[in-house]
């Protein structure tokens, strides 16, 4: 899976920001798709991924990406602050949209503390509640306590997401704390974690998800991605992708149509400021109006710097809220006249065409529906 948002030991405990402690992980050269490799059909994704344009998940759809499961949270506190991009984009693309929390927790009572935050993130940005919630069963901590312990605590957790009307639980962790460290059960069949060197077949065919790479490549992404092949349709029943039977094709059966993404335009999506009823709608963020994506306009910029910054309040009435790379554009400031912005991140990009350079803030409103790079002249 992905790297925890907390650095320190526990990182440098982690291969290539996936799978650990024990697991098969072998270091090669990136994976690129092959008849003889698994299915590669499911994505998951985190802050570290949160530089993959609206044209990148198109292209993970044409190369036969059925599913993203998407970082949602980490502990009590962490929300991932591209969530809504994220599901946003996977949307566009017609995948199926799914979460995962990055457990801490080593009581019933942290569990449920964590579940609520796990909640409150994927509430942000869907009102649906027909979709897979993962527990990531993967961190340093976890490995200390007992079998009996983590399966009491696991249960709790899930527990609190019953309780909050999320009934599609999952457990993801590695082959190696498969029933050491922790139990599959009806509840949580498994997506499990395991990357032989020389991947081919499947593996864990109880379990609905076997992750076999986390240095995957798809066509037109300079970029390494973990993989799974879904051994059922457990996670292709949410969002806007539709079920498929065929959930181990071999993701290099597209390839040949990914060329065009990176200059195709996103699906336009609904603009209405609401949760749609439609399971392809699950986004709350109102999407933009028009041609929304223009690989012309992301081309035109080169980042120069990207950092973190303290809260700052603004308004605006001018100008647009794009992603980062200004490939995409969110929305006409002018349609929200009264919201507050704030800060959370900062950017300075050159500007091919002009041969200037602009300072962007990152911001949301205040109730985090809301979001986008706002050049830094505009906002007030």
């Amino acid at each position: 899976m992905r790297k925890s948002f907390k650095r320190g030991a526990v990182i440098l405990g982690l291969f290539a920001g996936g799978i650990l402690f024990g697991t098969n992980a072998t270091a090669h050269a990136a994976l690129t798709p092959s008849s003889t490799q698994p299915g590669a059909n499911m994505v998951d994704v985190s802050s570290w991924q949160g530089n993959l344009t609206a044209a990148d998940y198109q292209t993970l759809a044409q190369n036969g990406v059925k599913a993203v499961t998407i970082k949602a949270s980490e502990g009590t506190g962490y929300i991932n602050p591209y969530l809504s991009q994220q599901v946003q984009y996977a949307q566009q693309a017609g995948l199926s949209i799914n979460f995962y929390h990055f457990v801490h927790f080593t009581t019933t009572d942290q569990a449920a503390q964590e579940a609520q935050n796990f909640m409150n993130a994927v509430q942000s940005v869907t009102s649906s509640k027909d979709v897979v919630m993962v527990a990531d069963f993967e961190s340093s901590e976890l490995g200390g306590i007992s079998k009996a312990n983590n399966d009491a605590n696991l249960a709790a957790f899930d527990s609190a997401l019953n309780q909050g009307g999320y009934n599609k639980t999952d457990l993801y962790t590695m082959a190696s704390w498969l029933g050491v460290k922790v139990d599959t059960n009806a509840s949580n069949q498994g997506w499990i974690a395991d990357y032989p060197a020389t991947p081919t077949g499947s593996k864990y065919p109880s379990a609905n998800a076997w992750q076999w790479a986390s240095d995957y490549r798809f066509p037109n992404i300079n970029q390494n991605l973990d993989v799974s092949q879904l051994n059922n349709s457990f996670y292709l029943n949410s969002g806007s992708a539709a079920a498929s039977t065929n959930t181990n094709a071999n993701s290099s059966s597209a390839s040949s149509a990914s060329s065009a993404s990176s200059s195709s335009s996103a699906t336009k999506p609904s603009n209405s400021g609401s949760s749609s009823k439609n399971d392809g709608e699950i986004v709350k963020i109102p999407g933009p109006s028009g041609k929304q994506y223009s690989a012309a306009r992301s081309a035109s910029v080169k980042l120069v710097w990207r950092a973190n910054m303290g809260k700052h309040y603004y308004t605006t009435t001018k100008g647009a809220r794009y992603s980062k790379h200004l490939g995409t554009r969110y929305g006409y400031n002018s349609e929200l006249p009264n919201v507050t912005w704030v800060t959370d991140a900062h950017e300075k990009l050159y500007k091919k065409n002009t041969g200037n350079y602009a300072i962007y803030y990152h911001v949301r409103s205040t109730v985090g529906n809301h979001g986008g790079w706002i050049w830094r002249g505009y906002l007030n």
